[in-house]
Order: C-alpha cells, then structure tokens, then sequence
C-alpha cells in the first residue's frame, strides 16, 4: 500500500471530551506510523495548549489554530493571520452583542473583560451548559490568557476569534456582517439559544493547510485521509482523498463525507483503518 498520510482532529475525533486519549488508539496508531504511514495532528487548537492528553502520541507534524499554523517534522513552515481590520470588525461587532470573544494568538489568548470575568469565575452565568463548562475549566488552567486591552495589533498576529453568543437573531447579524471576511464554524451546543463558534480565515482552514502539508512533502493528495467531527473540519473532510466523519459528528460534515465511522468513544479512527486495510 501507498504511504497515507493522515490527518486526525483532536476533540471529538481522538480525545474524548473530559477523557484521556484511550491506549487502544495509542497503540493502533503506533501501528500505522510501524506501517510507513504519516500522521498530522489537525486541531483548532494553538500549537501552545495542545492537551497534555497527546502527550503518549507520536506524530509526524502538527497543523494547529485551525490550519494557519503548519508543523512538519518539529519545523514551523507556515504561518498565516487574520487582518487587524478584520478582527476589530469582528471585536465591535460582539462586543455589542454582549458576547465573550477570544483572540487565539499563537503563544498567548485575549479575552474580553465580560469573558474574563464569566470565564475565570467571577460571575456566573445563567446557562451552565457543557460547552461553557469546559470553556471555564479550560481557562481556568491556562497561565497564557490576557485581557483583549493587551494585545497589540501591529506585533502579535492572532489566526483565529472564538466567540460565544447567545441569541439566534444576533448569530444570524453576525453571520451576515461578517460572511465576506471569515469562515464561521459553529459547533453543537445542547442549547438552543446559545452559540459557540470560530472566526476562520477564507484562506487559512483545514483543508488548504492539509493541500500545502502533502505539497511540501511531495505526498500527492490522492494519498491523503481525514478524520473529524465538527464544523471546523468542514474543509479538511472536502479536500482530503478519503475524508471521514465520526459517528458523533455534526450532520453536516457526515453529509459531506466519504465514510462515515463509530463514535470516538467507540474509537472510530482506529476500526476505520482497520477497515481501509492501514492497520
């Protein structure tokens, strides 16, 4: 078989949330690297707070701040960002809403000062809802979080906002002031009136950074295979050769997927390859 070089999301896909990477994933995925494959972490993550989880995994490189920021082999070897003009538009325009915004920076997070204080406890929220629980856990740990008043613009490029918002009429305002400047992935939240989400840039997600890791390694695309659960893997589903949606992941990327797996508590990746014959 032709080396494959595959691309794993991280939450939903590998890692269950709250959970540890389970050793029968660790270990086939050893396996497959035993085989001559390639695996890349493909995360929305910042290369800086990767899960502590990974930390049993080995990988061939990392494509991290959903697709802006590109690792091969320990090298940096692309890096994009978003334009300030873009993220002051899209700062004014939550601020407004009263939603909490994050500026995901490659070494450090800006949060907004009413996302500041939801976020780290100062106050509590009407809706404890699991996405907001694991928001406030997570920031809770992190020693990398500053206030959105410190970041400067003309020195620290930031390749991603996360937003929470609350309100379906302001979602659909958001989405349509800001459709010309970024790709927006909304993830599923258990509430109706609650909305967790990224701001991507058009030209820096998933797929184009899946596209430029198999040109920088020679590797042609037909060898490429995907796995992913949420809306931020929207696009790395599409590019890849053979893209796959977890059996927990959002309707719309299985719509768009080749295969469609077991859950990631069923550690879909792994009988997915079993199946394609990798493992």
């Amino acid at each position: 078989m032709e080396r494959k070089l595959i691309f794993l999301d991280i939450d939903g896909t590998i890692l269950i949330p709250g959970k540890v990477v389970r050793r029968e994933v660790i270990e086939g995925l050893r396996k497959t690297r035993n085989r001559g494959h390639q695996i890349f972490i493909c995360t929305g993550r910042a290369v800086s707070v990767l899960p502590a989880e990974l930390d049993d995994l080995t990988w061939d490189g990392v494509i991290a701040s959903a697709g802006s920021d590109i690792w091969i082999h320990g090298q940096n070897v692309y890096r994009g960002s978003l334009e300030v003009g873009q993220i002051r538009k899209a700062c004014g325009l939550l601020e407004k809403m009263g939603a909490v915004y994050v500026l995901e920076g490659y070494d450090h997070m800006y949060v907004c000062g009413f996302g500041r204080k939801l976020l780290l406890d100062q106050i509590s929220p009407e809706d404890i809802n699991p996405e907001m629980a694991r928001w406030r856990q997570f920031f809770r740990q992190k020693k990398n979080v500053r206030s959105y008043e410190e970041w400067e613009p003309e020195q620290t490029p930031i390749p991603k906002v996360t937003f929470m918002l609350w309100g379906k009429k302001k979602l659909e305002q958001l989405e349509a002031e800001l459709r010309n400047d970024f790709y927006m992935a909304l993830f599923q939240t258990e509430s109706g009136d609650f909305f967790n989400g990224e701001l991507i840039s058009l030209k820096d997600n998933k797929g184009t950074a899946i596209r430029r890791t198999a040109d920088l390694l020679n590797a042609d695309i037909k060898d490429t295979i995907a796995f992913g659960d949420s809306m931020n893997d929207y696009q790395m589903i599409e590019a890849a050769e053979v893209g796959v949606a977890m059996g927990n992941a959002d309707e719309k990327v299985k719509e768009i997927a080749d295969r469609v797996c077991e859950s990631v508590e069923e550690d879909g990746v792994i009988r997915e390859l079993e199946r394609m014959g990798i493992i």
